[in-house]
């Protein structure tokens, strides 16, 4: 039961990592789905991803809008029930990012709207291995006390919404023709709900009943907060070469609990057979003290962990450029609480880190099309992974375009596929497996 409510606090985790660490998602522009190697770009994208190298835009306005649709499948498969997979997807039909930069002389001033926490709905229909395994367990004790013979199973239904947008402020300047440096500041609104049902269900033959419910565990619980954190950069260009360097530093965060629903209840039909009291004493035994985390107005941290990214990018012919990055996230310097107490980043091996490489080539002097891959390595281990709050090892491919309708207007396009390490959890016998796809497409312009 204890895992149960661990796992619950875990959801979050779910829906945030698909192109970043493990709370953090850097896919905050239609270009960097068709080529992830961003982190040394001189593109209005560069808000995000190289905000120094803003200092080398044209004169005048520039603004980017962006819409990406992501997709995923998210399976547990307990080994120990004959390989029995449970089906979990994640399904974002909308994800916008909203990029605007001002220069004038030296000074180029930004904005930046996102997602950079993820966000989206995870649905379990059918459950999950740990809730089957609960019942399991609970059931069997629970049938042996009861008047007349009974065989109980479980059902179990779980989703998690989860969203983080962010208000990102700044400003470049551009030292000389070759140096720049950037200062500036984001804002966090965490929201996230988790809501889910567990019943144990009895066959009773002296009734002549099938499915009724034995015991329900019903969780409605909604998490907000808000955080910020500052975000310095550098820019440097020397002949074909450009070099950047960003840090993001921690988001400090406490989201407050808003409890709609946290109890445990028997079914009315166990009254009539002289279980009802028995029932909840047991369940209330198992649970013990672990119901409190969930108190309406508890308070838990739940940082934005810091994140130091490191890129290049070379102009090889006119037509032809490459690009490589690298981004380390300090997972185990953020405190992420669970909901028993403890501190799930500390239960890491070590901190996140990313690979990056990309290259972009011009067909004509208005199509450029692009592809890129990023390898993402995480510090997972048996005792961070859960059924909900496993993140496994990543291999991304992106492809797509950009074509210039006008001289001040882009139009970007693309598609990405993250295939993910299976992951299998020695402690818990499962196994875990993803896959994640995102289409986007954007327009940039300058005025």
């Amino acid at each position: 039961m204890k895992k149960l409510f661990t796992t619950i606090i875990m959801a979050a985790f779910a829906l945030t990592s698909f192109a970043g660490g493990l709370t953090t998602n850097t896919n905050q522009h239609s270009a960097f789905v068709r080529n992830p190697a961003r982190f040394a770009t001189l593109g209005i994208d560069g808000v995000y991803f190289n905000p120094a190298g803003t200092a080398f835009l044209q004169d005048g306005f520039h603004l980017s809008a962006n819409w990406q649709m992501i997709w995923q499948d998210r399976d547990a498969i307990d080994l120990k029930q004959n390989n029995k997979k449970y089906e979990g997807n994640v399904y974002v039909p909308c994800m916008p990012t909203i990029l605007a930069a001002y220069k004038t002389g030296d000074w180029t001033f930004s904005g930046f709207f996102g997602m950079p926490g993820g966000g989206g709905k995870a649905e379990f229909n059918n459950g999950l291995p740990l809730f089957d395994n609960l019942i399991g367990g609970l059931g069997a004790g629970l049938g042996a006390m009861a008047p007349v013979p009974m065989t109980i199973s479980g059902a179990s239904q779980f989703e998690s919404t989860q969203y983080m947008f962010a208000l990102q402020f700044g400003a470049a300047y551009k030292i000389n023709d070759n140096l720049s440096a950037y200062a500036g500041i984001r804002g966090n609104y965490i929201s996230n709900n988790y809501m889910g049902t567990i019943k144990a269900l009895a066959d009773i033959p002296a009734m002549a009943a099938t499915g009724v419910e034995v015991m329900a565990v019903n969780i409605d619980m909604d998490q907000s907060g808000v955080a910020f954190a500052p975000i310095v950069g550098v820019d440097y260009k020397v002949g074909n070469f450009n070099f950047a360097a960003k840090y993001e530093f921690r988001a400090k965060t406490t989201v407050e609990n808003d409890t709609k629903a946290c109890d445990v209840a028997a079914g009315e039909a166990m009254a009539q057979i002289g279980m009802k009291e028995t029932i909840e004493a047991a369940a209330g035994s198992a649970l013990g003290g672990y119901l409190g985390g969930f108190a309406d107005g508890n308070k838990l941290r739940s940082d934005a962990p810091a994140m130091l990214s490191l890129a290049g990018s070379w102009q090889i012919i006119d037509r032809l450029q490459v690009m490589a990055g690298w981004n380390y996230y300090f997972d185990k310097d953020a405190t992420v609480e669970s909901l028993m107490g403890g501190d799930n980043m500390k239960k890491l091996s070590r901190n996140t880190i990313e690979y990056l490489f990309g290259a972009e080539y011009k067909l004509t002097e208005k199509f450029l099309v692009s592809a890129g891959i990023q390898f993402s390595n995480f510090g997972i281990n048996d005792n961070y992974t859960s059924d909900l709050g496993f993140t496994n090892d990543s291999f991304m491919t992106g492809v797509g375009g950009k074509y210039s309708l006008t001289e001040k207007v882009d139009i970007n396009f693309g598609y990405c596929y993250a295939n993910y390490a299976p992951d299998h959890n020695a402690l818990t016998q499962t196994r875990y497996e993803r896959k994640t796809h995102n289409a986007t497409v954007g327009v940039d312009f300058r005025f």
